[in-house]
C-alpha cells in the first residue's frame, strides 16, 4: 500500500501562525481597550509563542498593525454588506447598514479608533463607503429617496455615522445628562434625513 509523502505543516509555517498573530493582536486591542497596548511581546504572550517567532511572518510591529487594520476594515465591510443583504427593500437595507456600522464601532471601540486615526490606512478602507454609495441610488431608483447626488449624500451619511460611533458611546455614564433619548430611533432618523428617504420607507418598528 502506498503511503502519503506529504509532510505535516508545522504551526510556524504557512499562513496558520500568520493568522494567529493577527488574531492575538486583535484580541489584545479588544480586551485592553487600548491600541497602545499593542506590542510584539504582548502579541507573543497572547498567542503563546516567542516574540522572535513573529519575525518569520511580520518584519515589525507596524506590519502587524497594518494587518490588523486590513482585517478590521474587512470585518466592517462584511458587517455592513450582511446587513444590506438581509435588509429586504432598499430603504430598510440602508437603515440596517447604518445600524451595522455603528454597532461595529460600539462593539470594537479601541479598534475603531485605531482604524480612523491618522495612520489607520488599509487598501480597502473605503470599501464600506462604496457599499453605501450603491445603496443610496438603489433607494432613489425604487422611488423611496429624493437623493440626486449619491456621492455627496454618502459622504454626509458616513460622516454622521462616524460621529454617532465616536461621540455617542453607550458605556459613558456622563451622557445620561443628555436626558432620555431613543437612540435607535434617532439613528434611524439621521439615516433617513441624510439619505432623503420618504417617511413611509423606513417605518421599521
Amino acid at each position: 500500500m502506498e503511503t502519503s509523502a506529504r509532510a505535516r505543516n508545522p504551526r510556524g509555517s504557512g499562513m496558520r501562525l500568520h493568522d494567529e498573530i493577527i488574531d492575538a493582536a486583535i484580541a489584545l486591542i479588544d480586551e485592553t481597550g487600548d491600541p497602545a497596548a499593542l506590542t510584539l511581546r504582548g502579541i507573543a504572550r497572547r498567542a503563546s509563542i516567542t516574540a522572535p517567532s513573529i519575525y518569520s511572518h511580520f518584519p515589525d510591529l507596524a506590519a502587524v498593525t497594518t494587518a490588523v487594520l486590513a482585517r478590521s476594515f474587512d470585518e466592517l465591510r462584511a458587517a455592513v454588506q450582511a446587513a444590506i443583504a438581509a435588509g429586504g427593500d432598499p430603504a430598510a437595507a440602508l437603515v440596517a447598514a447604518g445600524r451595522a456600522y455603528v454597532r461595529f464601532a460600539w462593539s470594537h471601540p479601541a479598534r475603531y479608533r485605531l482604524m480612523f486615526d491618522a495612520a489607520g490606512y488599509a487598501p480597502d478602507a473605503v470599501a464600506t463607503f462604496a457599499l453605501v454609495r450603491e445603496a443610496i441610488p438603489a433607494c432613489a431608483d425604487a422611488g423611496v429617496s429624493a437623493s440626486d447626488d449619491a456621492q455627496a449624500d454618502t459622504w454626509l451619511l458616513w460622516a454622521a455615522l462616524h460621529g454617532v460611533a465616536t461621540l455617542e458611546k453607550p458605556a459613558r455614564a456622563d451622557y445620561l445628562r443628555l436626558g432620555p433619548l431613543d437612540r435607535a430611533a434617532l439613528l434611524e432618523t439621521l439615516i433617513r434625513r441624510i439619505a432623503r428617504l420618504t417617511p413611509a420607507a423606513t417605518e421599521t418598528r
